[in-house]
């Protein structure tokens, strides 16, 4: 064999071996990019409040969506822990609470309206409502309850299983 030939032996494997070992880099990114895309999800359960014959509230669950990322943890803000409003506890597999939420009473929402004197605050009182609720799945989250807080204690509307 020449040099020459010997060049371009040495050229074609290392031209080979830089392929295979980009093939291997490519395929270990995609799988743990994959595994990343099913863990960061972000999850919206819409549901509709209505007040009964009886006083009592009742909750039904109407749509889910889930869509790819993650919502920034200083995105979601609590409402204050008052009566008429609700609280949703997220939990995980073993049942304990995995984080906590409150939703501002969606059948007394404030109004604001803008008058001449400035601007006027006042809460409506509505038969029936829709809300949302938002949250990170990064897999830990089996299940979504949601209470009434009043004057003394809770109140359980409904448990949602994922």
């Amino acid at each position: 064999m020449s040099i020459f030939s010997r060049f371009q032996l040495f050229t074609v494997l290392i031209f080979l071996f830089s392929c295979s070992s980009q093939k291997s880099v490519d395929v270990e990114s995609t799988i743990s990019n994959s595994t990343k895309t099913n863990e960061n999800k972000i999850v919206y359960l819409f549901f509709e409040i209505e007040k009964t014959e009886k006083g009592t509230e009742k909750v039904k669950h109407t749509d889910t969506k889930i869509t790819e990322g993650t919502l920034k943890t200083g995105l979601l803000r609590n409402k204050e822990h008052l009566p008429g409003n609700i609280q949703v506890t997220f939990l995980g597999k073993d049942g304990k609470s995995v984080s906590e939420q409150i939703i501002e009473d969606p059948l007394n929402p404030m109004m604001e309206t803008y008058a001449q004197e400035g601007m006027n605050k006042e809460k409506i009182n509505l038969p029936k409502a829709e809300f949302s609720i938002r949250f990170n799945q990064t897999g830990n989250i089996s299940s979504v309850q949601l209470e009434k807080i009043t004057e003394k204690s809770t109140s359980h509307l409904i448990t949602l299983k994922l």
